[in-house]
């Protein structure tokens, strides 16, 4: 079987269909208007640079350099000194020990999570054809990650159009998704 490259280069996220447009650009900045922003920010898997279109200064460090990064490095072994980190829509790369070992490494800094939730896993499975995620239900991500304030949620429809521009996927049927944003302030 063929693995879909559905998550490599620069145009990752830009698509112009309606469930785009809302997890990439528009939850952001309702989420981003919720907190204060300071000088040194890091955005852990932003590699492209979507975040740029809020915060231009932000640095992004990204593994992968077909986004062009602003740091090629792996978030969870990643060493700097940052006012606040984002880790926006990241989590589901990452397998439980793996988030564990993030927020462990983390524990010196302001962090703001913006995660996707599937409550509805098996719809998210099929259609997420051609990839290997690890998506997590609200309890299920919640024991993973440490309480913080939540800060924005909202629940939304997955089109198909999201589907067929981010994994080819032509057969994809819509379902419900929550986004949440979770904000640590480091004291």
């Amino acid at each position: 079987m063929q693995i879909y490259n559905e998550d490599k280069g620069l145009d990752f996220g830009k698509w112009n269909d309606p469930t785009s447009k809302l997890i990439y650009y528009d939850s952001v900045k309702e989420i981003l208007q919720k907190i204060n922003i300071p000088k040194k920010v890091a955005d852990f898997g932003g590699g492209n640079g979507i975040l740029k279109n809020f915060i231009p200064n932000i640095i992004t460090i990204d593994i992968d350099p077909t986004k062009k990064p602003d740091v090629i490095d792996n978030i969870l072994t990643h060493t700097g000194t940052y006012d606040l980190i984002i880790i926006r829509f990241v989590l589901h790369y990452l397998n439980d020990y793996e988030i564990i070992q993030l927020f462990n490494n983390l524990k010196s800094s302001n962090i703001l999570v913006i995660q996707f939730i599937n409550n509805d896993l098996l719809s998210k499975y099929e259609n997420s054809i051609n990839e290997f995620k690890y998506f997590r239900t609200e309890n299920q991500l919640e024991a993973l990650i440490p309480l913080g304030e939540i800060i924005y949620q909202k629940e939304y429809i997955v089109t198909k159009e999201f589907y067929k521009n981010r994994l080819n996927n032509n057969n994809a049927i819509q379902h419900k998704e929550i986004i949440k944003a979770y904000y640590y302030e480091h004291n």
